[in-house]
């Protein structure tokens, strides 16, 4: 089993921080992990990605030029990367922020998800790379059938600020459920 997967949007929306989340989470059961992380020039704002291979054998080559799963967080990622999905891939949209419907060549699934819904529901955009963090596990099960191990991952970095742990678990927690609703 391999899985590519390509986390791209703009600065502050936590794509960095769910891709590590997950890296760790995957090393910590012992699969095969690269991680390859972009900045744009902006630190705020600008173009950001990274894409992560997870493998339960040795990685061969770990810069895929298609991936299993492409996220796209806003419309300039959108028109970069939307065509950049395997066949029988998934393109997994933010449609909170990207409402272009133009249908992009390939052979491959579209998942509309509006992530930032739930943090707009939540009254707090920082939970974002939670949300993003419970898309992913619900799409991931191959890899992580426990998703409380990808929570728990995000949720460590935070014990030093108890009053944002249950916030985030529940970004995490509807991030989940929006996948499992079909978006």
């Amino acid at each position: 089993m391999e899985k590519s997967l390509y986390l791209a949007g703009v600065g502050g929306q936590g794509l960095q921080v769910a891709g590590k989340a997950i890296v760790e989470a995957a090393m910590s059961l012992g699969y095969n992990v690269t991680y390859s992380p972009k900045y744009g020039p902006a630190k705020r704002g600008g173009l950001t990605s990274c894409y992560l291979v997870i493998s339960d054998e040795e990685i061969g080559n770990p810069r895929k030029k298609r991936h299993d799963i492409m996220l796209v967080m806003e419309p300039m990622a959108y028109a970069q990367f939307r065509d950049d999905v395997k066949d029988g891939g998934l393109l997994l949209v933010n449609s909170s922020l990207v409402h272009d419907q133009d249908p992009p060549g390939g052979d491959f699934h579209r998942l509309d998800v509006p992530m930032y819904d739930v943090c707009y529901e939540l009254q707090n955009t920082k939970v974002i790379s939670s949300v993003v963090l419970g898309v992913l596990a619900a799409l991931l099960t191959d890899v992580f059938p426990d998703s409380s191990l990808l929570l728990n991952q995000m949720l460590d970095k935070l014990r030093s600020k108890a009053s944002l742990v249950e916030l985030n678990r529940s970004a995490f927690e509807k991030g989940f459920a929006l996948v499992r609703a079909g978006g």
